[in-house]
């Protein structure tokens, strides 16, 4: 694969997989944090407006505070997702760093 190619490519899945992790973390905060993200990144990136449930969200926050049980499981499997993704992440990132031309297209002035 060339060079260029490759690290181009594993520059947009490290930017995609760090896209994912911030909206990973953004969900560990309070109920209020999370909505006011929502409604600062509505403002720079509109969407059409669906509703399948208006307060779909409360009705979640109001369930975890009857059910801690349920809180703790929902954390759980976030933080799972968060630590699988960063270490998707770091292998990305290391692939990228760690990539250098092929020994056909790149001399080295030192082993000529």
């Amino acid at each position: 694969m060339n060079w260029t190619l490759k690290k181009a490519l594993l520059l947009l899945v490290l930017s995609s997989l760090v896209f994912a992790e911030a909206g990973l973390l953004a969900e560990f905060g309070p109920y209020q944090w999370r909505h006011g993200i929502h409604q600062q990144s509505e403002r720079v990136f509109p969407s059409k407006r669906y509703d399948p449930h208006p307060d779909m969200d409360w009705e979640f926050e109001s369930m975890f505070r009857q059910d801690p049980w349920s809180r703790a499981a929902y954390y759980a499997v976030l933080g799972f997702l968060a630590f699988v993704d960063l270490y998707l992440i770091t292998k990305v990132w290391r692939s990228l760093v760690h990539t250098r031309p092929s020994s056909r297209t790149h001399r080295n002035p030192d082993y000529s």
